[in-house]
């Protein structure tokens, strides 16, 4: 097993995390001695919707709702500060610890727990799979289950559930944005070509995507592919985005076990060692 100290040295990582993620996950890499290297292909906006989220805090009170699903920390942040701005907070964190709250994974549980909210449940599989899997087992025919997330979702979650015979109803709390920093994409690109990266992490599929689009005006997809594929060993965070890599004709060097990126920086650095 290789050591943490030395496990990246002297390598560069790309991530591609939204920019409010990106101190945190800088020191990780630093930690393993890493180069960090932002490439932010997300931009995270707050939605606060004030009608749909005071809704939300009433059927909490009158303990309609069976389920909260956090699926992310963005999630977490961007309800508790619109329930703030709202003169919410209390009463919402009072009502959520009155039901079973669900994080996706021990970071998003974390910041719930940071902010005085009990956790009731985190899946084995720190994915929407691994979700689905806890919830067979607790029947939920007949639940009223709320996911705060993101406006750009993919709808299978909410579909999976609503196939097992729950209520599914998605409170957005913020957007995911394609950022717009042109100059940082011309960067990129330059640092790319001349091979002055080493790895790039994808969290998501979203933000596979969005590196595309946001090189499009510089590269053509074929051109961009052909660079990525060549000169950087691939990391997919979870099983989800490695399918859409390789829909994308992206080949997956790595996929860690658990779905965490501390968990993908050291499934990298094996891979390394590996080779």
């Amino acid at each position: 097993m290789v050591q943490d100290a030395f496990t990246l040295n002297g390598q560069t990582v790309a991530i591609t995390r939204p920019h409010d993620q990106a101190e945190q996950t800088g020191s990780l890499i630093k930690r393993y001695g890493a180069k960090p290297y932002f490439i932010p292909s997300i931009q995270i906006k707050p939605i606060c919707d004030s009608s749909a989220v005071k809704n939300f805090v009433n059927e909490l009170e009158t303990n309609q709702i069976t389920y909260i699903l956090f699926m992310s920390i963005n999630g977490v942040r961007h309800l508790l500060g619109c329930a703030e701005k709202l003169g919410l907070s209390s009463q919402l964190k009072d009502n959520l610890n009155r039901t079973i709250v669900m994080a996706v994974g021990p970071k998003t549980a974390q910041e719930l727990t940071n902010s005085d909210i009990t956790v009731g449940l985190v899946p084995e599989k720190y994915s929407s799979t691994g979700i689905i899997q806890c919830l067979k087992q607790r029947d939920v025919s007949n639940s009223l289950i709320y996911i705060p997330r993101t406006s750009g979702a993919a709808p299978d979650l909410a579909n999976k559930l609503s196939n097992l015979g729950a209520t599914v109803h998605e409170l957005y709390v913020y957007e995911s944005l394609l950022p717009t920093d042109k100059d940082l994409n011309k960067k990129f690109l330059k640092d790319l070509k001349q091979g002055l990266i080493d790895a790039i992490i994808f969290g998501s599929s979203l933000s596979a995507k969005n590196l595309f689009t946001m090189l499009e005006p510089l590269i053509s997809k074929n051109k961009l592919r052909n660079i990525l594929n060549k000169k950087l060993t691939i990391v997919a965070i979870g099983p989800v985005t490695a399918k859409t890599l390789l829909e994308m004709d992206l080949k997956v060097d790595v996929t860690p076990k658990t779905y965490l990126f501390e968990d993908a920086l050291k499934a990298l650095a094996q891979f390394w060692a590996d080779k």
